[in-house]
């Protein structure tokens, strides 16, 4: 549920922190933390997203053959780091 009136409400009704499940079409963190949102949790969103990046990096390497949509990738020493 993302909808800023009914996220209003949620908050006003329950009684203890609300976690509100984001992703594409959800309002931006600072609008859900003015609404009252305790915790903005993305879930599955990001392994989608990351699947996404796979089947497009599979169809160009079959199909044009380049590799143009891995361009983004983080290298093994920034994952590294951010794992600190």
């Amino acid at each position: 549920m993302v909808d800023p009136d009914t996220v209003a409400a949620l908050v006003a009704a329950i009684p203890a922190p609300v976690n509100i499940l984001a992703g594409p079409g959800a309002p931006p963190v600072s609008e859900l933390a003015r609404l009252g949102v305790a915790r903005v949790s993305l879930g599955s969103s990001v392994a989608e997203a990351a699947y996404g990046v796979a089947r497009r990096a599979a169809e160009e390497a079959f199909g044009a053959g380049t590799y143009q949509a891995l361009a983004d990738g983080l290298d093994y020493g920034t994952l590294n780091e951010l794992m600190r």
